[in-house]
């Protein structure tokens, strides 16, 4: 059940089908290069666990991307900026992070487009609840927008103690592999002390 650190722990590794939600381009650099794991956020700007985030990842010397909801965006509109200045890529979660219509096209490009008018630079989008539907693929390509996905995905949604973060961060640490993409989620207290434990571990592996 949520909160619980045994269910916590558990860490799903991402199909490899369909092959384009593994694509995720960063920044030149450490964390780009294929024997290091690239760290990816969704679901913020936060106005403040978004820095708080940002500071971390410094400490470690990581870029990361940030896959950003275009209402919270708009609510902190100087974050992405601050984003971007740091090092790391921004990228299109839609603008309310709906469950999206199937086959509805026209649905779809509405949620990218109003994001991306807001984050003009973006070049790739996460599906919201990584569903790539079919009007939402057709959305994006008219848009120019690449898929991007993850290959670790630790439910850190469900933590809700520190405890919760520690069982999610040994649990990455268990698993994760060269190359690996890791979802995280920046909109909620507990991916702080996760990076705490995860961001010095991955280190002390030399995946970070």
């Amino acid at each position: 059940m949520p909160g619980d650190p045994a269910v916590i722990a558990g860490v799903v590794r991402g199909s490899t089908r369909p092959n384009l939600l593994k694509r995720l381009v960063l920044p030149p650099g450490p964390a780009a290069e294929p024997g290091r794991v690239r760290l990816t956020f969704d679901d913020g700007p936060h106005p403040a666990y978004t820095p708080a985030v940002l500071e971390r990842l410094a400490a470690h010397g990581h870029a990361a991307a940030f896959f950003l909801v275009g209402r919270r965006a708009a609510s902190a509109p100087e974050l992405p900026a601050t984003i971007r200045a740091a090092g790391h890529v921004v990228g299109n979660h839609t603008f309310s992070h709906p469950r999206l219509p199937w086959r509805d096209t026209a649905v779809s490009h509405a949620e990218l487009s109003r994001c991306q008018r807001l984050l003009p630079d973006a070049t790739h989008f996460r599906p919201p609840f990584g569903r790539l539907t079919p009007g939402l693929w057709r959305a994006a390509r008219r848009l120019g927008l690449t898929p991007a996905g993850w290959s670790l995905d630790p439910h850190d949604w469900r933590c809700r103690t520190l405890a919760d973060a520690a069982a999610c961060a040994r649990g990455l640490l268990a698993s994760a592999r060269p190359g690996d993409v890791i979802l995280l989620h920046d909109d909620r207290p507990t991916v702080l002390p996760l990076l705490d434990v995860l961001l010095p571990g991955l280190r002390d592996r030399g995946l970070v």
